[in-house]
């Protein structure tokens, strides 16, 4: 596969993003309607009168669940930071640097949040209840990188985010906090991305 000689244009991002991401949720709709589960309450979690009825009580509450997510997100921020000058992951950061360049920053919310919200309506919300907790966290993985052994990095920080974020849907029973942790993530990696492209120009 041969590496494109620029970056790609934020016009053809957003749109691959909007149309990529738009077709992953509406499959995720299509699976947890035939799967007989409320969107609704897959992605919010139970209502007053779902708990009232004898529905497991989730451990942090809508607000918590949010925060608590976007903070895991900045944890796993950090990381990243802090260990992307070792080899392998200082080798895919280059490339996908390469690839993207410096991005506008709604460029990049944009990005981040069809990412975060198509991905997490499939896997964590449409997948994770049919196939179980490990089987969608391993392919959540190989889905990223798609097996290519010089992207090996991406499927190993994809497959434990996804053991992160399905722990989330777990603990909070609903996608909020899933869903904010993966924004957060894309959002400043993607950003860091750009001024590792910027500082190289």
């Amino acid at each position: 596969m041969e590496r494109p000689a620029e970056p790609v244009q934020a016009s053809t991002l957003v749109i691959a993003a909007i149309v990529f991401y738009g077709l992953m949720a509406m499959a995720a709709v299509l699976v947890l309607h035939f799967s007989e589960l409320d969107p609704g309450r897959v992605i919010f979690g139970p209502s007053s009168a779902d708990l009232a009825a004898g529905a497991p009580v989730p451990l942090f509450n809508h607000p918590l669940a949010a925060l608590f997510g976007a903070a895991s997100g900045l944890g796993v921020v950090g990381l990243s930071l802090a260990l992307r000058k070792v080899g392998p992951l200082n080798r895919l950061q280059k490339e996908f640097g390469a690839v993207l360049g410096q991005q506008t920053m709604t460029t990049i919310a944009v990005l981040a949040v069809t990412s975060a919200v198509g991905e997490e309506l499939l896997f964590r919300g449409a997948l994770q209840p049919l196939i179980g907790f490990w089987p969608t966290a391993i392919l959540f993985g190989l889905l990223h990188g798609g097996g290519a052994p010089r992207l090996f990095a991406w499927t190993i920080f994809a497959f434990l985010s996804g053991l992160l974020l399905g722990g989330l849907a777990e603990w909070t029973g609903s996608l909020l906090a899933p869903i904010l942790c993966h924004l957060t993530i894309n959002f400043w990696n993607l950003q860091n991305l750009g001024d590792d492209a910027a500082d190289k120009a």
